[in-house]
């Protein structure tokens, strides 16, 4: 923020400084009242025709001051505060203990026993008997047949007879013989075959079986029962607690503390600040003759009211 103030006011002093000038050209127009020869003369003499003068000129200009700003600087700081830990502390504790005791004792009993008791019994089984019995069964054969057939073939001649073929009777009527041939036919035949088969049967038959029958026998008996008994004990033991336990302890903690301090700061001031400058004789001055010459008055005003001069300075 302070680097941007000082160079709007830099900025503001160069357009001041600028203005200035071009306020002192208007000013300071060509020489008007003299001749040609007058100017050709004062630019040979090496600049007879300007004027040295000092003027005032407001500029920003640097300055120190002293002022006081807080700053915030990190200091370690030891502080105390309240941890906890964890210790096991040892604590008697009294608690009832149940104890069972086995008692033995003597009672009576009535107990079913199981006897095996041998009984003849009347059952009826199946024996197995092999008996033989004719089976008929049929088979198939084949069977050859011959016989004889007879057959009328014709007879080819070797030699044939030279006649006229337009004779009707030229060509002789066929002649034919018997051949006899030897004709074989199988035939299937079924054949009825009857023959003994040994067969296994089962035939009821009635037998006595001795048996071991299961009889339930009543008895009364001693026995010897335990009883279990259960009694309490009052026994003490020592046992660790777990337990969170304060203390004061030290840290050390890092703070921000907020710390005036003096410190010389530069700004940038207007003041006025006196310059010497160059500019045109008062003998080429419209105003200067304006004052002697009323033709001249109209002129002279509006010069002067552009450059804020008095007329006739």
């Amino acid at each position: 923020m302070f680097h941007r103030n000082l160079i709007s006011s830099l900025l503001a002093g160069f357009a001041l400084l600028a203005a200035s000038s071009l306020a002192q050209a208007a000013c300071c127009p060509p020489a008007c009242c003299g001749s040609g020869s007058a100017v050709a003369s004062g630019a040979a003499t090496g600049g007879a025709g300007l004027v040295t003068r000092t003027i005032t000129v407001y500029e920003m200009v640097p300055e120190q001051y002293e002022t006081t700003r807080t700053t915030y600087r990190q200091e370690t700081v030891q502080e105390t505060y309240t941890a906890y830990r964890t210790e096991v502390v040892p604590e008697t504790r009294t608690y009832q203990k149940p104890v069972t005791r086995q008692i033995q004792e003597w009672k009576d009993v009535t107990v079913t026993t199981y006897k095996m008791v041998p009984t003849m019994e009347t059952r009826t089984v199946m024996k197995k008997v092999t008996v033989q019995e004719p089976v008929t069964t049929i088979k198939c054969k084949k069977v050859k047949h011959v016989h004889y057939e007879t057959e009328c073939v014709p007879v080819k001649s070797l030699f044939r007879k030279k006649c006229d073929p337009c004779d009707p009777c030229c060509n002789d009527c066929p002649r034919y013989r018997e051949k006899t041939r030897k004709v074989t036919c199988w035939e299937t035949v079924q054949c009825p075959e009857t023959k003994m088969v040994c067969k296994t049967i089962c035939v009821p038959e009635t037998v006595q079986v001795c048996v071991n029958k299961c009889v339930p026998c009543t008895e009364v008996k001693k026995v010897c029962c335990t009883r279990c008994v259960t009694e309490y004990v009052t026994e003490t033991c020592t046992v660790n607690v777990t337990k969170c336990v304060p203390y004061q302890a030290t840290r050390c903690v890092t703070k921000c503390v907020p710390v005036c301090e003096k410190v010389i700061c530069t700004r940038m001031v207007c003041k006025p600040v006196q310059k010497t400058i160059t500019e045109c004789a008062p003998a080429c001055d419209p105003c200067a003759s304006a004052c002697c010459d009323p033709c001249a008055a109209p002129c002279c005003e509006v010069k002067c009211k552009k450059s804020r001069r008095s007329c006739c300075n």
